[in-house]
């Protein structure tokens, strides 16, 4: 960490950017900004961001300028005082800026973005069975609800292996986020059929998480 204080905060940083995803990393890096990261990023292993991700996140730490890494449990920004409260695993730090770089807002208090969610990517995780030695990784369709299914191999089996688990991507509103037919459970079915009009009919799946993720439309 750099530029430790003991008057009136513990860092005092001309520029400071609060977010998580590539934007965010991508923007302190280029400008020599350092960086809270509120949250885990909003992508996974099999998106080809992840890679720049990585790299440019531990070149940002490398540099000393992401010193809380992915520890932060909570932030608040009070703008008049020009100052940022940070909860983390080892404490509570308290940071004096500048300018203020602003990405993303959650688990962060204090501030608002314009902006307002305009509908939900959700993300259906399934451990399976019966699914090995295909010739496709991925069945698309025009539908928002069951947008994409990814197979990928399975985590659950170490070394080389021919094994495969899925996911499926949907785009929901909020209110179909609440209904019972935009569910995991009916994911669950349209994903069997769809694997069915594949030649497969003898999968068994059984739900990991459901990951969701707002997305936003600027105002």
């Amino acid at each position: 960490m750099q530029n430790k204080v003991t008057v009136d905060a513990d860092f005092k940083w001309k520029n400071v950017v609060i977010g998580a995803d590539l934007d965010a990393i991508e923007f302190a890096l280029d400008n020599n900004f350092f960086l809270i990261k509120n949250r885990p990023p909003h992508h996974h292993s099999y998106e080809s961001v992840e890679d720049t991700w990585a790299e440019k996140s531990y070149e940002l730490y490398n540099l000393g300028l992401a010193p809380f890494v992915d520890k932060v449990f909570n932030i608040r920004v009070i703008p008049e005082e020009r100052i940022i409260k940070i909860i983390t695993h080892k404490g509570a730090f308290t940071v004096q800026y500048e300018e203020l770089h602003l990405f993303d807002t959650e688990n962060v208090s204090g501030v608002s973005l314009k902006r307002e969610v305009v509908h939900y990517r959700v993300i259906d995780w399934f451990d399976c069975k019966g699914l090995y030695d295909l010739d496709f990784n991925e069945i698309t369709t025009e539908d928002q609800f069951v947008n994409k299914i990814k197979l990928f191999k399975t985590l659950r089996i170490d070394g080389d292996q021919k094994y495969l688990d899925l996911l499926c991507e949907s785009f929901l509103t909020e209110d179909q986020l609440k209904s019972f037919d935009y569910s995991d459970t009916m994911a669950r079915f349209k994903v069997a059929d769809l694997l069915k009009k594949h030649g497969i009919d003898k999968a068994q799946m059984v739900l990991w998480k459901r990951d969701v993720y707002p997305i936003y439309k600027w105002l």
